[in-house]
């Protein structure tokens, strides 16, 4: 029998995970997020969820058989990196710049247990134009801050999303059917 770990804090990432049925824990990962400008995209998402799944790893019990996920998704817009806003302000420029234009998120998987694996996915995202008001609103409903790229597909800034090309989980923060293809052999 396998202890599943969640090693992320993100209350959609816990949703997403539940939908596999599997009884799960979250421990919160404390791993160092920064990385090298060098790193393409993929690169970034695929060696934080490594170091996140890693240092959740190194807290527990040596005796226990653990599975332990972990994610990390960016947002990629004109080759630069889209993190949380860090004001209102900032997340108006954020999605001024995403409006009528597309972008990437970009979400890395790693999975412990016998072996490791660590793989990433993008998915295509293409955003309606927006009107200033449009995006001051949005802004008010708080949703936008702490989301990569300053808005939440699964939420009320779906309305913006015209269409997209890979997997809707991905946007999330936890591509289903990716994971679920990992964790089959210890289902």
């Amino acid at each position: 029998m396998y202890n599943f770990i969640l090693a992320s804090a993100s209350p959609r990432r816990k949703e997403i995970l539940s939908l596999l049925d599997i009884p799960f824990k979250v421990i919160t990962s404390d791993a160092d997020e920064t990385v090298s400008p060098e790193l393409k995209p993929n690169e970034v998402v695929e060696t934080l969820s490594l170091r996140k799944a890693k240092s959740v790893l190194s807290t527990l019990a040596k005796h226990e058989t653990y599975v332990i996920i972990s994610a990390d998704t960016i947002v990629v817009h004109n080759n630069k990196i889209l993190g949380k806003p860090k004001d209102k302000e900032d997340a108006f420029h954020i999605l001024s710049s995403l409006s009528g234009d597309v972008h990437y998120v970009y979400t890395g998987i790693t999975v412990i247990a016998d072996k490791t694996t660590t793989v990433s996915l993008s998915s295509k995202v293409f955003f309606s134009p927006l009107s200033d008001k449009e995006i001051l609103d949005y802004i008010e409903t708080g949703e936008p801050m702490d989301k990569a790229g300053a808005y939440g597909i699964q939420g009320k800034g779906g309305k913006f999303i015209e269409k997209i090309d890979g997997d809707y989980y991905n946007i999330v923060g936890l591509p289903l059917n990716t994971l679920y293809n990992i964790l089959k052999p210890y289902l």
